[in-house]
């Protein structure tokens, strides 16, 4: 794509020699903070259902994968080929009820070959210990009950009772209140949490 082809020779030219200073100083470790705080301006902007900001956000999001490619190659450790094919193998692969020829009844039945072949991809490793432990707290949570529920492991606790986000939210809230009353740090109080169920779950395993 033109437009596409345009942005990396901007990025090869600001990270050239006579590029801009703060771009060539810039290295792996130093450029995590930009893609986590665009993601998050991705997230809000979708929230705030603006697309102008949405185009905007998501080329910033772009450019901090642009400027990786860019960076990369010029240490010789990789390039943007190489990201693109690998993503592009890697859909074809986990989606063989369209480029192969397994048949699927159900979203459920999709879901369940995904799993499956991301865990042949992974060499057998557990799916709930492969999540990034830099992950936030909820996202992380919902990840691993969701995962441990899926190994037939029984959560505690577990209700029946329907709630719309609103109510959700407003429940979250709360507990983030009585957090604060109790000085509690609230992300840290999910994190051992989590800590702990997964030490229930991998002592259910090796039961199992």
């Amino acid at each position: 794509m033109e437009q596409f082809d345009a942005l990396l020779h901007v990025a090869e030219k600001l990270l050239g020699p006579n590029g801009c200073p703060w771009d060539l100083k810039q290295t792996f470790q130093s450029l995590q903070p930009y893609v986590l705080e665009e993601a998050h301006e991705v997230i809000e902007a979708v929230d705030l259902d603006d697309d102008q900001k949405i185009v905007e956000e998501l080329g910033d999001l772009l450019y901090n994968i642009v400027f990786y490619a860019k960076l990369a190659e010029k240490t010789g450790r990789f390039t943007m080929q190489q990201i693109v094919s690998t993503i592009k193998e890697k859909l074809i692969r986990r989606h063989p009820h369209i480029f192969g020829d397994v048949k699927v009844e159900n979203v459920d039945d999709i879901v369940s070959n995904w799993e499956k072949i991301k865990k042949q991809e992974k060499s057998g490793k557990p799916q709930v210990d492969e999540m990034p432990p830099t992950l936030p707290g909820l996202i992380r949570g919902q990840k691993i009950l969701k995962r441990v529920k899926k190994s037939g492991f029984e959560l505690e606790e577990e209700g029946q009772e329907t709630l719309s986000e609103e109510e959700i939210g407003d429940r979250l809230l709360s507990l983030l209140t009585l957090a604060n009353q109790n000085e509690v740090d609230a992300e840290s109080a999910l994190r051992r949490a989590l800590n702990r169920l997964m030490e229930r779950f991998h002592n259910w395993e090796a039961l199992s």
